[in-house]
């Protein structure tokens, strides 16, 4: 996630990095309502919002307090979260983040050294190979860490909110056969 993160900060802060520069990064985000052209001037566009929706459920996986909708949950407040809510969700997320970064991860050396071909450049952006084949392999390693967690917190989670059955007495010993320790033994 860091790698990532880092362009995007160093885009938000007006710098360059892998190649494209901070103004034609904002100019490449700028499309659409003002609610999005307000969040890409602060440096946050759809990854960035999809990578924080997916760390909240991520972290409410891992914590207790996401086994329990919140005080802001008005009408749900107190009580306990489906069990198959977050985990359905986490699922979903987890596979398609964990395929897509493998992909990408294995795609970026394959174009760099040529052995399948390499993506299309964006030359409104100002994209350069090199530039574009580690951004796909930061990408990789963000989306593909993402999913791999949430995987292994779907897992956590699946096991320490799994329903407890009630276990049934032990059977009176049948033909008179008492246990060993009521016989003494």
């Amino acid at each position: 996630m860091l790698p990532w993160a880092g362009a995007k900060t160093i885009w938000t802060l007006g710098g360059d990095a892998l190649g494209i520069t901070a103004a034609k990064w904002k100019e490449s985000n700028s499309g659409g309502s003002e609610v999005a052209q307000g969040l890409a001037g602060a440096g946050v566009d759809f990854t960035v919002l999809a990578a924080g929706l997916g760390f909240f459920l991520l972290t409410g996986l891992m914590y207790p307090w996401g086994q329990v909708f919140p005080r802001w949950t008005l009408f749900l407040s107190g009580r306990r979260v489906p069990r198959l809510l977050p985990l359905i969700l986490a699922w979903l997320t987890a596979l398609g983040l964990s395929v897509y970064g493998v992909f990408l991860v294995i795609y970026a050396p394959l174009a760099a050294l040529g052995v399948i071909p390499p993506p299309r450049l964006d030359t409104d952006l100002g994209a350069t190979l090199s530039g574009t084949l580690w951004l796909a392999a930061f990408g990789g390693t963000a989306f593909g860490g993402l999913g791999f967690a949430l995987l292994v917190a779907a897992r956590s989670y699946s096991a320490r909110t799994r329903p407890v059955c009630a276990t049934a007495t032990t059977p009176e010993p049948s033909l008179g056969v008492a246990p060993a320790a009521v016989r003494g033994g």
